[in-house]
């Protein structure tokens, strides 16, 4: 296919300019950042965007995507997201949109599309083409062979496995696709994998590899407050790999590193109710103690209880905290903020029934999502926290102090670790939960061409 033939399928497709924003930063008329058309143009086989997040990486990502399974088509297309559920929430949304879009603009007589919900495929009508965009899920890389593709496009690559790349590089290369044969990467450098390896690391010469990283701040639509709000979330090491697009070694060294003396302060107790955070480990069951105020957490006490359960536990904390008005004991903990798979039936509970029961049956409201947020997000609360002063811890919880200073990535699977990570998790709970990193699942700010 000649170059004419190809912008005869791209141009009234997709419009290359610059966004046209008005001054109170509304979309006008679309198009690309300048982040995104350099990445556009890269001539290299393998095109790397490393963006903060909401840096637009999944929105061109599916409008690259689109433009060349129609240019190749009817070879196959292929998007690669870490698992099916993500590609939900992820590129099948944003493809469903932009496809949407194009079919509004241009009429569906000249312009129309489905998608096939089990078979997890998108076919395109357009000018005579049908392009076929198949959604594939790294989970399982064995479940990548067979196919013969014309390019393809692996989503957040930093968090998925090597073999994911190698299945995709084997896998473009039916004829058909000529010199449009490509590998598109999107993504946040969440961990220094093989995406940092062939991007920017001791890889980079093996492949025929371009590279373009960007701010958070370059999708202009999502405006400064954004960055700001995620910046102030973050730690600033963090924040330089999930807002600045940097690539952070996050995966080594402390965990909590962002734990210092700065955060051992011994603040007097208010008074009034307190707040329990829970972890459900039968040995040791561990909780913290804490109260908050305004954007502050501060822990106050720490409890480790040897071969417990739920009923032990919360009688423990009632007579540790308890007040007497008018000759009537109360507890002063009142809200607790525990692991969500409590709501569950276990073992770990006597009677066969959840430890959620247990805590209600001592009189406290439990406040939990539906399912534990990711291990990182947790982290990344916490460190955030800790970071900007906003979650202070009394000297007298000894433990907890020395479980944040020796915690550590390469070693969190032994037992030792493993043994500190309880009061650390009932930590991290109530501070998810109350101060949680809201990570967009995709931007579709820029959609609307």
């Amino acid at each position: 296919m000649g170059i004419a033939e190809r912008q005869a399928i791209s141009r009234p497709l997709w419009n290359h300019g610059l966004p046209v924003v008005d001054d109170n930063g509304i979309l006008i008329k679309g198009g690309m950042w300048s982040h995104q058309q350099e990445w556009w143009a890269l001539p290299n086989f393998i095109k790397a965007l490393v963006t903060g997040y909401g840096g637009g990486k999944t929105f061109i990502g599916a409008k690259r995507a689109i433009a060349t399974a129609l240019t190749i088509a009817p070879v196959p297309y292929a998007c690669v997201s870490p698992t099916f559920k993500l590609a939900r929430r992820t590129t099948v949304r944003t493809l469903k949109a932009l496809l949407t879009g194009k079919e509004v603009l241009l009429g569906r007589d000249n312009f129309s599309w489905t998608y096939h919900q089990t078979n997890h495929e998108f076919t395109i009508l357009y000018r005579g083409r049908v392009a076929t965009i198949w959604i594939m899920s790294g989970e399982d890389p064995d479940g990548l062979r067979g196919p013969n593709l014309g390019a393809a496009w692996i989503d957040e690559p930093f968090i998925q496995k090597d073999e994911v790349l190698d299945q995709m590089l084997a896998r473009i290369r039916d004829p058909r696709a000529g010199k449009y044969k490509e590998l598109l990467l999107t993504g946040t450098p969440e961990q220094l994998n093989w995406g940092y390896d062939i991007c920017a690391g001791d890889r980079q010469e093996d492949y025929d590899v371009g590279l373009v990283q960007a701010h958070t701040r370059e999708n202009k639509i999502l405006g400064d407050e954004y960055s700001e709000r995620l910046e102030s979330a973050f730690d600033d090491q963090t924040a330089r790999a999930y807002v600045g697009g940097e690539f952070v070694n996050l995966q080594k060294g402390r965990v909590y590193h962002a734990f210092t003396e700065d955060n051992v302060r011994d603040l007097p107790d208010p008074g009034g109710l307190l707040n329990l955070g829970l972890d459900f480990n039968v040995n040791p069951m561990a909780g913290v103690i804490f109260w908050t105020h305004g954007d502050h957490i501060h822990i106050m006490d720490e409890i480790e209880l040897p071969n417990a359960d739920t009923e032990y536990m919360m009688s423990h904390v009632r007579d540790e905290y308890k007040v007497t008005l008018d000759g009537v004991e109360y507890s002063r903990v009142e809200d607790v903020y525990p692991d969500a798979s409590g709501n569950s039936r276990s073992t770990k509970a006597p009677g066969g029934k959840s430890d959620f029961y247990y805590i209600r049956q001592a009189g406290c409201h439990v406040f939990a999502k539906g399912a534990n947020p990711l291990i990182r997000d947790r982290e990344n609360a916490v460190n955030g926290l800790l970071n900007h002063g906003r979650l202070t811890i009394s000297p007298k919880c000894k433990k907890l102090k020395s479980y944040l200073l020796k915690y550590n990535h390469e070693s969190k699977h032994k037992p030792d670790q493993k043994a500190m990570s309880h009061l650390i998790d009932a930590t991290g709970y109530p501070v998810h939960y109350l101060f949680p990193v809201n990570r967009p699942a995709t931007v579709l700010a820029t959609v609307g061409h």
